[in-house]
């Protein structure tokens, strides 16, 4: 089988699409390694994260060729089904950006996913009509749309009219990362490379105004054990110079908050390890649910904003509340108790077996199958 992804944002760009991108296709490529996965992208440009997928001995990138001169009428028309079909692509996927235009009426087996059907978080309300017109138009060539969650498929089924026969939740998985091993020594060497307090609650975000960080700030503060403090990782922002630091200041704890540029991925799941819980005060965004997956398996005590999407991801292995004053006295509860502590960590292990590379693979080889099954009934 040669499956065909639509991978601009993959290949190019550092968001929600591009990361669930390089998780998919790193589980398809590590659990069916006898099938070929190819990337297109109209630029011929792409990240330097994808590397470790281009070591993949079954993943190839393809671009339109140099006489081509409209790189995009390439991508959006009819040149990237020509390009499919001379790779003999069995079934094209479509993530985010879209499905071609020149797929409709084809019949070839297409697959579409997803992240968020809404789209808020265009820039700006003319691009997220722009984006929603062209997820109409890929729900309607698609033979299958995916989503990754429940809340997402009604979405999906009420605001695109899809057949819930055609619309599918199909779970992203954790970065197989947060499964590496971390010696003990490396905690102090970690501590003192990133500065970090003894006790921490930590937070990983893009530092925006809709994170809600004012939130998770208020819950450090109203935690039994005031020597915990708050550690914000992500990339200053105007936000963070002009709003939040001066939040911490009204809550008086800005002694016990600490912001942090950046952490080595290969540092990330010590650092989560580190930390006496990972808080997400926001779950309604893809990158939330991806935060919390990832979360739980490095065994980090995980907090967040309860939400029937968080409840879909988390489980029974996460601490959920509606207000930071409960959540501060469950998570308090939890640090102060050992047995809970335990068991809840039990509970997240457990849970996150249900978002391994090996289970996404299957469900969405499983998928491609059906699509490709159904185009040669409907030709015989």
């Amino acid at each position: 089988m040669v499956v065909g992804y639509g991978g601009r944002k993959i290949i190019m760009e550092n968001d929600d699409t591009s990361y669930y991108g390089r998780i998919l296709i790193k589980a398809l490529a590590v659990n069916y390694p006898d099938n070929y996965y190819i990337l297109y992208s109209p630029q011929n440009e792409h990240n330097k994260r994808l590397t470790p997928i281009f070591n993949e001995d079954s993943v190839r990138v393809k671009f339109p060729r140099n006489h081509i001169h409209n790189k995009e009428r390439w991508y959006t028309g009819n040149g990237i089904v020509h390009s499919a079909k001379g790779h003999g692509v069995n079934t094209f996927h479509g993530i985010d950006d879209g499905i071609s235009s020149g797929f409709k009426g084809s019949n070839f087996p297409t697959v579409f996913t997803m992240l968020d059907p809404l789209y808020k978080n265009a820039h700006g309300w003319i691009d997220r009509m722009l984006m929603q017109r062209r997820a109409r138009k890929a729900c309607k060539i698609a033979k299958r749309v995916i989503a990754l969650n429940e809340v997402d498929r009604q979405i999906i089924i009420d605001h695109y009219h899809v057949s819930p026969d055609n619309v599918e939740v199909v779970h992203p998985c954790f970065f197989s990362g947060c499964d590496q091993s971390v010696p003990e020594n490396m905690y102090d060497i970690l501590r003192k490379k990133y500065h970090l307090p003894e006790k921490f609650v930590l937070y990983k975000g893009r530092l925006n105004s809709d994170d809600n960080i004012k939130e998770a700030m208020q819950l450090v503060h109203e935690l039994r054990d005031r020597k915990i403090s708050i550690v914000l990782l992500g990339y200053r922002t105007d936000h963070f110079d002009n709003v939040i630091k001066e939040q911490a200041h009204d809550l008086h704890i800005f002694h016990r908050f600490k912001q942090v540029d950046k952490v080595h991925h290969a540092d990330l799941t010590a650092v989560a390890k580190m930390a006496q819980a990972v808080i997400i005060p926001n779950t309604d965004r893809s990158r939330d649910c991806f935060k919390l997956i990832n979360a739980q398996r490095t065994g980090a005590v995980v907090i967040c904003k309860d939400s029937a999407k968080a409840r879909e991801f988390g489980g029974d292995g996460v601490i959920y509340y509606d207000n930071f004053h409960d959540g501060a006295e469950a998570l308090s509860d939890v640090l102060e108790d050992e047995n809970k502590k335990a068991a809840l960590l039990q509970a997240a292990q457990d849970n996150s077996e249900r978002f391994t590379g090996k289970v996404l693979a299957d469900h969405m080889i499983h998928i491609y199958r059906s699509v490709l099954m159904h185009r040669r009934l409907y030709q015989e």
